[in-house]
């Protein structure tokens, strides 16, 4: 709220003195009507110069609150979008700052709802607060100052009212902060499930588990339902408490003491009029605090809940001082590294040297650590232990947008936008010309097929990319690391989902684009390393094994014994 200050100041000054003036001010303008008419009783003609004054206070009043009124309505209309808008951003960027690991601990859906969540909420907290509890506040306060001048035992007793009531509401709303709270995280785990469900459709209709999946959601909705329950209940009971008390104070208590004073003439008619209507009037906007004040703590219980993904602190940020890389050869260094993922220790002082410009292979059995030897690379986890240099250039002292500016990732599984083939082409460089995405594309073989769609590159590839097979979001991942041109190449399994057509096309593009870069390639094909400069055998997080495709072979090891298993060319996930 601090980038629109001035507005907000602008609204909370129009809020405090519109309505609670409003209110006031009518049963003055009455009061003085009622004791003129009867000051005027015997000669009601001569009542027209008086009336005067009341006339024009009237129409001037009526000016002021509508035009109050109708500006701090647009001041609202301007602010509050932006403020909304702010925090969606804020929170948007901060989470997305997270490494993959926070991601794949997490629903997407629970986050996502999480940021519509606050923004939402802090729109109902401030419509709360700025009608009917500040104007509430307010008018009592004002109220307690008109009432004194008739008698100040009755802005003794609206101020006590007041208190009284605000801190049976307070008592009361407490709790259902702690009730909201947990009923925003309830309904946020039952949003994670229901999007994830969404998300694998194909699987759910492919083993046609629709009742499986709603039995699975069922519980998460029973807590969702009991939690919800459980704050509206508790809003009642406050209610009813309110209601005694009202009854008690405003109809027994005050309205009583005001007949009292009228019979034994110590008020006139006019002041009975006065203090009567503003009183209920107040009585009107303090039980109307009463029920927003429930709604107030509600928001800030989802609020809160909300908010606690601002609590999780960026686990990959820049240092303050993070230098940008700048690479010479494309030389990688593991410096005594040690990484555990969970419980899971894969790497302990590892050691490993891979020289600029080489192209080496890393195979292994599934969980060997040749992927978490890659992410490491690309800082996608902080590494607790040892360093990794490239180029003699610590990456923990790097900003993460120059290292990964300048490592291309063609992954197993590409995941792609819903969005256009052009900008899932051209993401890792936007500002690609016509030319070189055209290129790009024709290298990696995608030209044959976009060209047969309806809109071309301009074509929706749908969510995730489910509108393409997997060769063809493969093929379009190999275009995105062909266009960014990075000294740094990494390949997990690129060609695994091309057909053998493609894939030899395709390989021809790659040992175009690995000529004098660094290169790392994932496989579990193995005659696809068969020219590499190296190859690194893993086996459960150390380097057992290190050499050309020929002397790994000649040494019959585990490389060779891997060799010998394959099965139409392919590495099993496990021993045989």
């Amino acid at each position: 709220m601090r980038l629109q200050k001035w507005i907000f100041l602008a609204i909370f000054i129009l809020d405090f003195f519109a309505w609670s003036l409003d209110v006031l001010l009518w049963p003055y303008i009455l009061r003085y009507l009622v004791d003129t008419f009867a000051h005027f009783e015997t000669d009601r003609l001569a009542v027209w110069g008086a009336l005067f004054t009341p006339i024009v206070g009237a129409i001037g009043l009526v000016i002021y609150v509508e035009t109050a009124s109708r500006t701090m309505g647009f001041l609202m209309a301007k602010a509050m979008p932006k403020l909304q808008a702010d925090i969606r951003m804020h929170m948007f960027e901060h989470t997305q700052h997270h490494s993959p690991r926070y991601f794949n601990e997490r629903f997407a859906g629970s986050l996502a709802n999480k940021l519509t969540d606050m923004t939402t909420q802090v729109d109902l907290i401030l419509q709360q607060l700025f009608f009917p509890i500040i104007p509430a506040i307010s008018a009592c306060i004002l109220g307690a100052g008109f009432l004194w001048f008739v008698n100040p035992l009755f802005a003794w007793i609206l101020l006590g009212w007041m208190v009284t009531h605000l801190s049976i509401c307070i008592l009361f709303t407490r709790s259902v902060d702690a009730f909201e709270h947990r009923h925003g995280e309830a309904r946020s785990d039952l949003v994670g499930k229901i999007v994830d469900s969404f998300t694998n459709n194909f699987a759910v209709n492919l083993f046609y588990k629709f009742f499986y999946e709603r039995k699975l959601i069922n519980p998460f909705q029973k807590e969702e339902k009991q939690t919800n329950q459980e704050a509206k209940i508790y809003v009642e009971k406050m209610r009813c408490v309110l209601s005694l008390f009202y009854i008690v104070v405003v109809v027994f208590g005050m309205f009583g003491l005001l007949i009292y004073l009228w019979v034994h003439r110590q008020i006139s008619t006019g002041e009975v009029v006065q203090v009567f209507t503003t009183m209920w009037s107040l009585a009107m906007i303090l039980w109307t605090v009463g029920s927003s004040l429930p709604v107030l703590f509600q928001s800030f219980g989802i609020a809160k809940q909300a908010y606690s993904v601002m609590l999780d602190e960026e686990d990959l940020g820049d240092l303050p001082n993070a230098k940008e890389l700048k690479i010479s050869s494309g030389e990688i260094v593991f410096d005594n590294v040690s990484f555990q993922y969970g419980e899971q220790s894969l790497f302990v002082n590892k050691q490993a040297h891979i020289r600029g410009g080489e192209k080496v292979g890393l195979v292994g059995y599934t969980g060997a650590g040749k992927s978490t030897f890659i992410n490491l690379i690309l800082r996608f986890f902080p590494i607790p232990q040892g360093r990794i240099l490239i180029d003699g250039q610590e990456i923990a002292n790097l900003s993460l947008s120059s290292l990964r500016s300048q490592i291309a990732l063609i992954p197993q599984d590409p995941v792609l936008f819903h969005r256009t083939l052009r900008e899932n082409i051209c993401y890792g460089k936007p500002e690609a010309t016509e030319d070189e995405i055209a290129r790009a594309a024709k290298l990696a073989h995608c030209d044959e097929f976009i060209s047969n769609m309806t809109n071309g590159y301009e074509a929706k590839v749908g969510e995730r990319g489910t509108k393409l097979s997997g060769g063809e979001k493969q093929r379009i991942a190999i275009a995105r690391a062909i266009l960014v041109d990075a000294p740094i190449l990494i390949l997990d399994e690129a060609t695994s989902s091309l057909d053998s057509v493609t894939e030899r096309y395709i390989q021809e593009s790659l040992e175009k684009l690995m000529r004098d870069r660094t290169t790392l390639v994932i496989a579990h094909r193995l005659s696809t390393l068969s020219q590499m400069d190296r190859i690194l055998v893993f086996d459960s997080g150390k380097i057992v094994e290190e050499g050309t495709h020929s002397n790994l072979l000649a040494k019959e090891g585990l490389y060779a014994r891997m060799w010998k298993m394959q099965v139409g060319g392919f590495l099993p996930e496990t021993p045989v």
